[in-house]
């Protein structure tokens, strides 16, 4: 774990991050940290968090779907994004 740097490597990738943040939050999890550790862990698990969530949200700007209009005529959309907490909880 790369525990003494705070930010994101600008080349590494999101599946990247986030399996460290998992490895971040697994170690806070665990109750075994030190209070320095711990607050390092902290720090670095809120930027890894960070350059996830900036990353998720850069693709969905990009992410279009192909429909067909009323004419007939293929267009794109943006892809309509729906929270989990939006749906009524039915499954």
């Amino acid at each position: 774990m790369k525990s003494n740097q705070t930010e994101p490597q600008n080349e590494q990738t999101f599946e990247e991050a986030l399996a460290e943040l998992d490895g971040v939050v697994r170690a806070l999890e665990s109750g075994n940290v030190p209070l320095e550790q711990l607050l390092a862990l902290s720090q670095r698990g809120n930027a890894l968090a960070e350059f996830c969530d900036a990353r998720l949200a850069a693709a969905e700007s990009v992410l279009e779907q192909l429909t067909l209009s009323s004419d007939g005529e293929l267009q794109t959309t943006r892809l309509q994004w729906v929270d989990d907490d939006d749906t009524d909880g039915d499954a």
